[in-house]
């Protein structure tokens, strides 16, 4: 017997009345009580029957075909009917009516959840699991849901911690939060009206139609206003009635359209760490060593870097506001400087010449030697191997020359030219200006040659000369 909760008061009343006619019965002499059974659907009397196995037969048969239209729901049935015992000497129910207003009348309900935004039911779904993923669904809407995880993890972890701000590049969220508070009850409603996860969430994601106000712009038309906002001309004229289609419409005139509006927004709150390059400077010092126009790195240049730590507010995706929280400088520039020489050579030779050698001494001098004439000097045992210009002038040769090996001539526009042979390799090359004391060479045993060591000779207006009237150590 289904008997709700809510009729205590009747029961305690019947209970009284029955009390009170038993004694009547008695002393009246009748002998023969019945029981009938006063029958209650959603709080509402129904009608009186003899027997509730009838009405018990036609609840059971609704929920079997409820429970195979709809085999994952559970039904309740119990909470809509209630019987109300009471003993009466005649018996005059209108049974069939009864049975058929049942029939009629009792739906079976199913076990779900309502989801209420801002306090009114948009959707009913099986499962309070199934109300909570609707809720993530729709945040996930406008969040990753890799960052999702780790908001939702990061938010328990600094339940009793200070939360510190990003260290490397990059965002995270702060916050969630919804734009009208998001509850679920438990309820029993017509399984018609249960919707799954998606379909509740598709639902929430169009949003909700609502009439507003549209102010008309130059030269449109009703049609080009109901395209618009993706209604047709019936329906905008419906909401408009005291518009003419047959009339057009003035620039600045509002009219009624509907669009849709969110059941709620998300409203984010991230953190945003961005670092941008500081470009380095660039300095340029004269350096009157240097070679007019030649450049000497001295320092390499750097990049600097500045970080911003900026606070972002978006609501369904879209950013609202950027606040920037902190800046600083995580990596100073570094200047470039380059030396830039300002020191000329002349193509003229001064007259005096340098030792082309870095230290060493004469090992053979001009003169003849095994059986023909050795034509300069022989320089060996060097500090370093580094060869230089005798004086200032121009490399009328530099290359491989045979018997000399690798071969420079320097002209020094005097009537001089100084000879370099036997270099284990060459810096200069033919028409460059060198200067006295400037590298051109290193020395070597290229050649004709039978250890390392330079050959060294002078020529004065066409004329081998001796080098050692005009170089010493």
């Amino acid at each position: 017997m289904f008997i709700s909760k809510n009729k205590g008061i009747f029961l305690f009343m019947i209970s009284v009345t029955l009390l009170l006619a038993g004694n009547r019965a008695t002393a009246a002499g009748v002998s023969e009580i019945k029981t009938i059974h006063h029958v209650y659907l959603n709080n509402e009397f129904v009608g009186s029957v003899t027997d509730e196995a009838e009405i018990e037969k036609i609840v059971a048969d609704k929920v079997a075909e409820a429970e195979a239209d709809y085999p994952d729901y559970t039904f309740d049935s119990e909470t809509q009917l209630a019987f109300v015992g009471e003993e009466v000497f005649s018996e005059e129910v209108k049974e069939d009516q009864v049975l058929k207003e049942i029939d009629d009348q009792l739906d079976v309900k199913a076990d779900a959840y309502e989801i209420n935004i801002d306090n009114q039911v948009v959707a009913y779904v099986p499962s309070k699991e199934d109300a909570e993923e609707v809720v993530r669904k729709i945040t996930l809407l406008y969040v990753d849901e890799e960052e999702y995880a780790e908001y939702e993890s990061s938010k328990r972890e600094s339940e009793s911690d200070t939360v510190e701000t990003l260290k490397e590049p990059g965002s995270r969220i702060l916050n969630i939060e919804f734009s009208h508070p998001i509850t679920f009850n438990e309820t029993a409603v017509d399984p018609k009206k249960i919707m799954t996860v998606n379909k509740t969430l598709s639902m929430i994601e169009e949003g909700k139609e609502e009439k507003a106000i549209y102010e008309v712009k130059e030269d449109e038309e009703l049609e080009e206003v109901a395209n618009k906002h993706d209604m047709d001309l019936t329906q905008l004229l419906e909401l408009n009635p005291d518009l003419n289609k047959d009339k057009g419409l003035k620039a600045g005139e509002s009219v009624y359209v509907t669009q849709a509006t969110p059941y709620v927004n998300v409203m984010v709150e991230r953190e945003v760490l961005k670092e941008e390059r500081i470009p380095f400077e660039k300095k340029v010092k004269k350096d009157d060593d240097l070679l007019k126009d030649e450049l000497v790195i001295e320092q390499e240049g750097n990049d600097g870097v500045q970080a911003f730590t900026y606070t972002v507010e978006e609501t369904n995706g879209k950013k609202i506001s950027e606040t920037i929280v902190k800046k600083e400088v995580t990596e100073k520039a570094i200047t470039e400087i380059t030396r830039k020489g300002t020191k000329v050579i002349p193509s003229n030779g001064s007259g005096t010449y340098s030792w082309p050698a870095d230290g060493g001494y004469i090992s053979s001098k001009q003169g003849q030697r095994w059986g023909k004439l050795h034509k300069g000097i022989d320089i060996a045992r060097p500090t370093t191997r580094t060869i230089t210009a005798a004086d200032h002038g121009i490399v009328e040769f530099a290359g491989d020359s045979g018997g000399y090996g690798n071969k420079v001539i320097i002209n020094h526009n005097n009537g001089f030219k100084t000879l370099y042979a036997h270099l284990d390799s060459i810096d200069v090359k033919a028409g460059q200006k060198v200067g006295k004391g400037m590298k051109i060479g290193m020395m070597g045993s290229t050649g004709h040659s039978t250890g390392v060591h330079l050959h060294f000779e002078v020529y004065k207006n066409g004329s081998l000369a001796n080098p050692l009237n005009y170089i010493s150590q």
